[in-house]
């Protein structure tokens, strides 16, 4: 008994049978139990690899960011990257990693992967909203979630995921000032708006003066780090928050060969919350992206996205918008002020 005549026999659409097997897609559970009780009795048993090529599926999809000539400014999206391929294989998904330099467009060979139907679907890293929108422009016919800012407005992209880093941030800002710092710095990064504007809106959520909050330029490396806390010191900050744990550990060196201990003299905090981050000297407060979380979100959203297109032949009128908190992540790189003898 192939497909159609055993969904037919249960009186619903062969995609709801897929669906009802698969495991993916929207299912009421007793339909889904009453086509297992039905396949039981009739002895119907699905062809997985038959209802792929007929959906057109190839089970591949693409994670595509742009990087950074300085190669550890990306190990944040190398660590997401290795997260989404372990949530898509969960789902049966082959995973290509597609990198691109910022200032170049999508390789052709992605685009006639979308184009050919060699692939499912595209998950985005995207770094600014300007970026993300010409690249739902360009691949138009193919499902795309967009891993983002929570603060952008993307009505255009089917699938979202928003990173909300507000939420990581404060808690930062309420342990330094716990501590007993007023005068907390913040170390810039690329494309990072969002965590600065988050950095003020902490401060004065805690009462603490955001207008002449003293801030530097990074932007990528070790050495930006520790070219940049020179300049803070000079502003006698007692603590600093980075746009990345690399910045961060960049102005811990900084400190250190300026003479500044860590964290007696100067509390430092960065962002990302790096695989190697609780290993450094000292082990780095950072608030924490989490990556496990985010590329689970972005996998079943696209799966969503996919079982929608295969089975109703025409793109999901729906969009599908999951917000991730960040969370601050104490370590000993932040103590309380130093008190004058």
């Amino acid at each position: 008994m192939d497909i159609k005549k055993f969904s037919r026999l249960a009186g619903v659409s062969t995609a709801t049978v897929s669906r009802a097997f698969s495991g993916n897609g929207r299912i009421k559970e007793a339909t889904r139990q009453r086509i297992f009780e039905l396949a039981a009795t009739h002895g119907y048993t699905p062809n997985i690899h038959a209802q792929r090529l007929n959906a057109r599926r190839t089970d591949i999809i693409a994670v595509y960011y742009s990087f950074s000539t300085a190669p550890i400014f990306d190990y944040y999206n190398m660590e997401l990257a290795q997260e989404i391929a372990k949530a898509a294989g969960v789902r049966g998904y082959t995973t290509n990693l597609e990198l691109t330099q910022k200032t170049e467009a999508p390789s052709p060979g992605l685009q006639r992967a979308a184009a050919g139907g060699g692939l499912d679907g595209i998950i985005l890293v995207a770094d600014s909203r300007a970026g993300a929108l010409a690249f739902l422009q360009q691949f138009k016919s193919i499902p795309v979630v967009v891993i983002a800012n929570h603060r952008w407005d993307l009505p255009e992209a089917a699938g979202l995921v928003r990173i909300h880093q507000d939420s990581g941030i404060g808690e930062a800002i309420a342990h330094l000032k716990s501590a007993g710092h007023a005068r907390i710095g913040f170390i810039h990064g690329v494309a990072d708006t969002a965590k600065h504007d988050a950095f003020l809106n902490a401060l004065q959520a805690q009462g603490l003066d955001a207008a002449s909050a003293p801030a530097a330029s990074g932007p990528l490396s070790f050495e930006d780090g520790e070219r940049a806390i020179g300049e803070l010191l000079s502003a006698r900050v007692t603590a600093v928050l980075c746009s990345t744990d690399i910045l961060a550990l960049g102005a811990i060196s900084g400190a250190d060969k300026r003479g500044v201990r860590v964290p007696q003299d100067l509390s430092i905090v960065g962002i990302d919350n790096l695989s190697f981050s609780p290993f450094t000297r000292p082990p780095l407060a950072s608030v924490g992206i989490p990556r496990t979380e985010i590329a689970e979100a972005a996998i079943a959203i696209l799966d969503q996205l996919v079982t929608d297109t295969t089975a109703d032949a025409t793109p999901s009128a729906r969009q599908f918008i999951h917000t991730i908190n960040t969370r601050f992540i104490p370590r000993a790189s932040l103590g309380p002020v130093s008190r004058p003898a």
